[in-house]
C-alpha cells in the first residue's frame, strides 16, 4: 500500500501555532560553518572527512536498541547519519574477539563478519568505510596491545607473515561484502606498543608488512597509522621513526579527547609540523565530548563535570558537545591542505531505556554490546565482568535513540557533494497512522480518531502509541506526526493563509 503523509489546509490554528513554535526553537539553534579549501580528489573525492565511528552498532541493534530520525520515527541509523552530513564509518576490526567456547568478548564483538556488514550498510548510503585493524582479539590502546590468541609465542618474522596475511584477507573479504574500502589503519593508538612489541623499529617493521597488504590490495586505498594524545611531546619522534623506517603510509592519525588530550591550538601544531615535515595527511580518528552527566545504562560515565581526572573544556550540554566537534573539525583544517577531516567515536553506543542493571547485565553479555563480557577475562585481564557503555553521555543520540541537535555539526563542514540517497519503502508508522484506510496520513485520519475517542466506539489498532489503551494521547501522536510530515515553511504558509480567512 502506497502511504503519503500530507498537511490539509484545514488543521486548526491551534496545532500551527504549535508547529511555527518548534520551528522557531530549532532556528535559533546556531550551526557553524567550517570550510577545508584543499583537499584532494583521492582523498575523498575532494571532500572532508565527516565521520564516525558506530563498531557497536550490529551489536546494539541485535540488543534491541532502537535508532530513530530527529521526528521520532524509527530510522536505519546509517540513513540518519548520511542524511545529516556523515560520509564515511570507521569500524574496528579484532582477529577473533571470541573465547575457545565461541563465547563473546564483547565490545560490539567487532571481527571481520560484524565489519563486512557495517561496510555494506554504509555503502548503500555512499559512505566510505574505514576499517581499524587492530591486530588483537579485543580492545588495543597505549596501555595494552595484546598479542591476538592464535598467534601467541611468535616471533617477529612470523608476526610480519601474519600480519600480512591477515590484512589481506581481511581486506578482500570486507570489500567482497559490499564495502567502500576508502582507508585502512595499521593499529589502533600505537604509542610506542603494537601487537605485543615495544620497540619502535620493530613495530614498524610490522606497519610495514601491514601497509604491503594494503596496497597489494588497492593502491588507491588511504593508509593511516595512529596514535593517542597529540600533548604526549612524542609525535615528532613517532613521524621521525616511521620515516627512517620508510614506512609506506598516507595519513598521520590521532586520537583527541579534548577533556585528556589539552587544546585545540596545541592539536593543530603539533598535526602541522608532522604534515609539513612529512607531507602527510593528517586526520583525527577519534574525538568526543558529553552533552550530560546523566547515566542511560547504569555503567557510569567515564567522564563527567566531576571527573578529577578530566579538564572539561566546553559547556556539557548539546550545545557544549557541538561546539567541541566544531572546535576539533576547525583545528585540523588550521593545518593545511593537508588537513583532510575527523572521526566522532561511537555516537550511537548507548544502551536500552528502562532496563535494570541485572537486566542490562545479562543484555552486554549475550549480545556483547558493551564495553566486555564475562567470558573477556580470559583474554583480557582488565576486564573482571561485564560492563556497558561508559560513552553512552557522549553519544550523540539521546537515551531514547533519538539524534541530538549536535548530529547536525557535520552538514556544516564543507565543501559538500550532494548525494542522492535511495529512495526507503514507507515505513510502518505511516500505515499505522492512516487509520481510515485511504493511503494518506492527514487531518482525515485524526478526524476519525477523535470522533472514535468521543463515542467510545475504535479498534485496537487506533492504540497508535501502544500504551495498552485508546485515548488523547494517541491523538497527540496523530498530531505530532502529521506535523512532522511538512516537507517545508511554504506548507505552513499556505495552511496558515487558508485558515486566516475564515
Amino acid at each position: 500500500m502506497k502511504i503519503k503523509r500530507v498537511i490539509c489546509p484545514i488543521i486548526s490554528l491551534a496545532v500551527l501555532l504549535s508547529v511555527f513554535s518548534i520551528r522557531s526553537h530549532a532556528d535559533e539553534y546556531q550551526h557553524e560553518t567550517i570550510k577545508y579549501d584543499s583537499i584532494g580528489y583521492s582523498v575523498n573525492n575532494g571532500e572532508p572527512i565527516r565521520g564516525v565511528d558506530i563498531s557497536s552498532v550490529i551489536s546494539l541493534e541485535k540488543s534491541g536498541v532502537i535508532f530513530r530520525n530527529e521526528n521520532g520515527d524509527q530510522q536505519d541509523i546509517f540513513k540518519t547519519l548520511a542524511e545529516n552530513g556523515v560520509n564515511y564509518i570507521r569500524v574496528r576490526v579484532w582477529n577473533n574477539p571470541y573465547d575457545k567456547n565461541g563465547k563473546s568478548y564483547g565490545g560490539g564483538n567487532c571481527d571481520k563478519y560484524v565489519a563486512a556488514e557495517i561496510g555494506k550498510r554504509a555503502a548503500k548510503y555512499n559512505m566510505k568505510l574505514l576499517v581499524d585493524l587492530q591486530y588483537s582479539d579485543f580492545w588495543a590502546d597505549p596501555e595494552k596491545q595484546t598479542v591476538p590468541r592464535d598467534w601467541a609465542g611468535f616471533p617477529l618474522e612470523w608476526k610480519k607473515t601474519s600480519i600480512y596475511n591477515y590484512t589481506a584477507d581481511t581486506l578482500r573479504f570486507i570489500k567482497n561484502g559490499g564495502a567502500n574500502i576508502g582507508m585502512v589503519q595499521i593499529g589502533n593508538e600505537t604509542n610506542g606498543f603494537f601487537c605485543g612489541e615495544k620497540d619502535m623499529n620493530n613495530i614498524c617493521s610490522m606497519f610495514s608488512s601491514g601497509c604491503k597488504a594494503v596496497r597489494d590490495f588497492d593502491k588507491s586505498v588511504l593508509i593511516a597509522v595512529h596514535f593517542a594524545n597529540p600533548s604526549t611531546g612524542y609525535y615528532d619522534y613517532y613521524a621521525e621513526t616511521l620515516n627512517k623506517c620508510w614506512v609506506d603510509y598516507d595519513v598521520f592519525a590521532t586520537s583527541y579527547y579534548p577533556y585528556w588530550h589539552g587544546s585545540t591550538d596545541n592539536l593543530t601544531q603539533v598535526l602541522k609540523r608532522v604534515a609539513d615535515k612529512y607531507n602527510k595527511y593528517i586526520m583525527v580518528a577519534e574525538t568526543a565530548y558529553p552533552y550530560t552527566d546523566d547515566d542511560g545504562d547504569n555503567f557510569g560515565n567515564a567522564v563527567s563535570k566531576a571527573s578529577k581526572n578530566a579538564e572539561m573544556r566546553y559547556d556539557v550540554s548539546v550545545q557544549g558537545q557541538e561546539k567541541c566537534i566544531s572546535d576539533v573539525f576547525k583545528a585540523v583544517a588550521a593545518v593545511g591542505e593537508k588537513g583532510i577531516g575527523a572521526f566522532y567515536w561511537e555516537p550511537a553506543w548507548i544502551g536500552i531505556k528502562g532496563k535494570s542493571y541485572n537486566e542490562s547485565y545479562e543484555i552486554w553479555n549475550k549480545y556483547g554490546s558493551g564495553w566486555a563480557t564475562d567470558y573477556a577475562a580470559s583474554y583480557d585481564s582488565s576486564a573482571k565482568s561485564a560492563g556497558g557503555s561508559s560513552y553512552d553521555n557522549q553519544a550523540l543520540f539521546d537515551f531514547d535513540g533519538k539524534p541530538l541537535e549536535s548530529l547536525k555539526v557535520f552538514k556544516y563542514i564543507y565543501p559538500e557533494k550532494k548525494i542522492e540517497l535511495p529512495t526507503e519503502p514507507k515505513s510502518d508508522s505511516a500505515i499505522k497512522f492512516d487509520i481510515n484506510g485511504d493511503s494518506q496520513v492527514d487531518i482525515f485520519d485524526a478526524v476519525v480518531l477523535k470522533k472514535a475517542l468521543k463515542s467510545g466506539k475504535y479498534q485496537d489498532k487506533y492504540d497508535l502509541n501502544k500504551d495498552g489503551k485508546v485515548n488523547s494521547g494517541d491523538l497527540s501522536a496523530m498530531k505530532k506526526y502529521i506535523l512532522a510530515s511538512a516537507d517545508n515553511a511554504n506548507d505552513f504558509s499556505e495552511v496558515k493563509r487558508t485558515n486566516s480567512k475564515k
